[in-house]
């Protein structure tokens, strides 16, 4: 990935979904492998965005919390 200063990379992210999901109605061929992608490029940004909020709020914790649990109450693996 290719660092752009002047954006976040969440929003990178979210634009690079974006494309695959435009070229996936072009192209018919590869149609569900570019919706795939496109939905993990989804998943990551907003994982990504939610860490960046996180440490811009001062409580950022690691991914495995002392109880054995995310920050959504489930159980961590």
């Amino acid at each position: 990935m290719v660092f752009m200063p002047n954006r976040s990379t969440p929003d990178y992210l979210f634009e690079k979904a974006e494309q695959c999901f435009r070229r996936s109605r072009a192209d018919s061929n590869v149609r569900g492998e570019l919706e795939a992608l496109g939905n993990a490029f989804i998943v990551k940004a907003v994982e990504l965005d939610i860490k960046l909020q996180k440490l811009a709020k001062g409580n950022y914790t690691a991914s495995f919390s002392p109880h054995g649990r995310d920050d959504y109450g489930q159980a961590a693996f």
